[in-house]
């Protein structure tokens, strides 16, 4: 009898184990689905994950205004149009806003085309930034993408630094 009793709980519980490994399976994906979901910024032409915040803000110390596309510590910011002092050879140096909160601290890397520029910013996190040089008028302006990240996230921002460089 007992052998019978421990047979029956097997069957009850297989359809119960089968449900929850089946939620499981579902609540994984769905949450795979949300981190792949990727919008389309048509002003700046380039992609940001569909799950970062953005903000539109105005900085009185550049001036500019920048779009701030944000989730937790990593933050990618678009400045659509900067002055000529942005156009420069050496652009960005020490003390350049980046974003709201951060300042470029060291340039550690800088491509020989100039687009490509990465470094540390002055608390201590990475940034990977590019630059368009924009004609049309009489004064050169830029427009500007950078990718700030902590070094923590470092293995996670690989897709955000492919759409930087390709952008």
């Amino acid at each position: 009898m007992a052998n019978v009793i421990e047979k029956l709980k097997v069957k009850l519980l297989d359809p119960v184990y089968l449900f929850v490994t089946m939620f499981l399976v579902l609540c994984l994906s769905l949450s795979a689905q949300e981190s792949s979901t990727w919008e389309w910024h048509s002003d700046g032409a380039f992609k940001y994950p569909g799950s970062f915040s953005h903000t539109k803000l105005f900085v009185d110390d550049v001036p500019g205004m920048v779009e701030v596309f944000s989730k937790e510590n990593i933050q990618l910011c678009f400045w659509p149009l900067l002055g000529f002092w942005s156009t420069e050879a050496g652009f960005p140096e020490e003390g350049v806003w980046l974003s709201p909160k951060e300042r470029v601290g060291s340039v550690t890397y800088r491509a020989k085309s100039q687009d490509i520029v990465s470094g540390y910013t002055q608390d201590g996190n990475i940034y990977y930034l590019k630059q368009k040089i924009l004609f049309g008028g009489e004064v050169k302006h830029s427009s500007v993408l950078v990718l700030i990240y902590p070094p923590s996230e470092q293995n996670n921002v690989s897709e955000l630094i492919n759409v930087v460089k390709d952008w």
